[in-house]
């Protein structure tokens, strides 16, 4: 795992639950952007996109954030309702870039299994 590259947010006490539905949500989303990025055209399987740490009982749990290629859609869709919400539309643009070019690549990725299975 590439620790550089992943965004670590200690959050102190607060319940990540909340955190992540107020302030966490304007911190996470640009970085699950990111990543969703990163895992589509460097044809990852996954990649680590965050790490928040919160103190429960004097002692640090993480709670750890990954982008899979084979859930991407449901990444994306989440970024763009939170990007729409915010009127973040720049970012709603790059998402729809994203879903629609791992559409093509899905229906490419299909058509070339379907070939194969054809000849094989």
């Amino acid at each position: 795992m590439d620790r550089e590259n992943v965004l670590v947010a200690y959050i102190g006490e607060q319940d990540p639950q909340v955190w992540l539905q107020n302030e966490g949500k304007g911190v996470l989303m640009p970085i699950l952007l990111k990543t969703a990025q990163e895992v589509i055209y460097d044809n990852l399987e996954e990649k680590q996109a965050a790490r928040i740490e919160t103190s429960v009982r004097g002692q640090i749990r993480a709670l750890d954030f990954w982008v899979r290629f084979d859930g991407i859609e449901d990444t994306l869709e989440k970024i763009m309702e939170w990007a729409l919400e915010e009127e973040k539309y720049e970012m709603c643009q790059e998402v729809k870039y994203l879903q629609d070019y791992t559409n093509d690549l899905k229906k490419t990725l299909q058509k070339k299994d379907e070939d194969f299975s054809y000849r094989g």
